[in-house]
């Protein structure tokens, strides 16, 4: 099993629709442009909760950092 953090990042392709934040706010925010961003500071240890925003997103912005 690996301890290696798995850190997601949302690129410029966000569209504001909330998806991510309303499954998985721990990690995932709006800016005062209303794009989505990962916190700084997130909690990844439930890491099914990001696969879950990364599959919900219409546009396909949310990604692993590799």
């Amino acid at each position: 099993m690996s301890d290696e953090v798995k850190v997601p990042y949302v690129n410029e392709n966000c569209i504001g629709c909330w998806a991510c934040v309303a499954i998985c706010s721990d990690v995932f925010d709006l800016d005062d442009e209303w794009k989505a961003f990962a916190k700084t500071w997130m909690d990844t240890s439930n890491s099914s909760w990001i696969d879950d925003a990364i599959w919900a997103c219409p546009v396909n912005a949310i990604h692993y950092k590799d």
